[in-house]
C-alpha cells in the first residue's frame, strides 16, 4: 500500500487516551502516547501512522504556550508528513483549533483535531471511528486546520462544543461542514485557498477577559477589568449583541477611551453579533464597541489574543479582527443593519 499517506499524530492528553485511576476513579492522562495501530488496527489500512507526545494533560489545563508547541511541532515536521492529526481533549479543542488556524500561516498541509467522549480502551468508545475518520480527512487535500467529531469535519475556527454527553458533540452553526462521513464521504464546502510558504506566529496576549451579560447586571464589572489592566474584554450580549442601556454605554466609552478593546458577541450559537436592529446594540456601537459578526466566541477571543500578541492595537486591531485570516468570519457579517 505505497499510496497511503504518511501522517503524524500529535498527542496532548484528553479523554481519548485517559485511564481511570485513584479513588473515586477520575480519568487521568497517560504519560506516554498510545500505540494506535495496535489498539485500532484498521488505522494502518488508512495511512502510515507515527505518533509524538507534545504534552499529556486534561485539555482544561492546556495553555497558549501549548498551542505554540503544537504549531512549532507541525512546522518542524511539515516536510516529512502528508498531514497531521492532533489528539485533544474535547473541553478546549475549539480554542486550540482556532489558535492553530491563526498561528499557522501560508500554504500548510492538513491539520485535523479530534478526540472522544469515552476513552479508547472502553468498549463503547467513540474514539476508534473518530481516529479512523480523522486519518481519512488528514489524507485529503484540505489544507487548513479542521476538527473532526461525530461524522463531520468542521473548519476548526468555526466549530463549537454543544454537548457533554452526545457522541456528535460539536457543531458549526455559521459555516457548513467541510466533509460529512457516513456510508459515503461527501465534501460539502470549499476548503481555504492558501498561498505562500508556511509561517508560524506563536505570540499571544492573555490580558483579556469575558463577561456574560444578564438582566440587571451592573457595569461596574467592566470598570474593574479595565482597572486590572485588561486590553480586551468581550461581552456576551443578548440576541444579536444587545446590552442594557442603563450605564453600559458610558462604561464602554470609558473603557475604549482608556485604550481597551470592547468586543460584543452573542449568547446565541447561530447567527451574527451586529448592531442596528435595537437601541441597546446601537448605543454600544456608538460608545466604541466592536461587534464580532458570525465568529464563534472562541475564535474571537483567540484571534484577539493573537493580534494583540503580534503588536496590533487601535484601528489596526479593529480592522484585522473583522478581516478573515483563516475563514473564521464572513466579511460584512458584523456590519450595522
Amino acid at each position: 500500500m505505497t499510496d497511503r499517506k504518511r501522517l503524524l499524530f500529535l498527542y496532548t492528553g484528553g479523554t481519548l487516551s485517559m485511564v481511570t485511576a485513584g479513588d473515586p476513579g477520575h480519568l487521568v492522562p497517560t504519560p506516554t502516547a498510545p500505540n494506535l495501530t495496535e489498539l485500532v488496527p484498521a488505522l494502518s489500512t488508512v495511512a502510515q501512522i507515527e505518533g509524538r507526545m507534545v504534552t499529556a494533560v486534561d485539555s482544561s489545563d492546556l495553555t497558549p504556550a501549548d498551542w505554540g508547541q503544537l504549531a512549532l511541532a507541525i512546522k518542524e515536521a511539515h516536510d516529512d508528513y502528508d498531514g497531521f492529526v492532533v489528539v485533544h481533549g474535547t473541553d478546549t479543542m475549539t480554542f486550540t483549533a482556532a489558535a492553530l488556524s491563526f498561528m499557522l500561516g501560508g500554504d500548510h498541509k492538513p491539520v485535523v483535531l479530534t478526540g472522544s467522549q469515552r476513552p479508547l480502551r472502553q468498549a463503547r468508545t467513540d474514539a476508534r471511528v473518530n481516529l479512523i475518520h480523522s486519518a481519512i480527512c488528514a489524507s485529503h487535500d484540505i489544507r487548513e486546520v479542521s476538527l473532526y467529531f461525530g461524522n463531520h469535519l468542521f473548519r476548526g475556527n468555526r466549530a463549537t462544543k454543544t454537548s457533554v454527553h452526545a457522541y456528535d458533540a460539536f457543531a458549526s452553526p455559521n459555516h457548513p461542514p467541510l466533509m460529512e462521513i457516513g456510508v459515503d464521504i461527501e465534501q460539502n464546502s470549499t476548503p481555504l485557498q492558501r498561498t505562500g510558504p508556511l509561517t508560524v506566529s506563536t505570540e499571544v496576549c492573555t490580558d483579556i477577559a469575558i463577561l456574560s451579560a444578564f438582566p440587571g447586571m451592573e457595569p461596574t464589572a467592566l470598570g474593574a477589568l479595565v482597572e486590572a489592566g485588561k486590553r480586551m474584554v468581550m461581552i456576551r450580549g443578548f440576541g444579536e449583541g444587545n446590552l442594557p442601556q442603563a450605564g453600559w454605554p458610558k462604561a464602554i466609552r470609558s473603557a475604549t477611551n482608556a485604550g481597551v478593546h470592547i468586543l460584543v458577541g452573542s449568547q446565541c450559537r447561530a447567527g451574527a453579533s451586529r448592531p442596528g436592529r435595537y437601541a441597546g446594540s446601537t448605543a454600544a456601537l456608538t460608545a466604541g464597541a466592536l461587534f464580532i459578526g458570525d465568529m464563534t466566541g472562541e475564535a474571537a477571543v483567540v484571534k484577539s489574543m493573537c493580534l494583540l500578541g503580534r503588536g496590533l492595537d487601535g484601528e489596526a486591531f479593529r480592522s484585522a479582527l473583522l478581516s478573515p485570516m483563516a475563514g473564521e468570519i464572513t466579511p460584512g457579517s458584523a456590519a450595522r443593519l
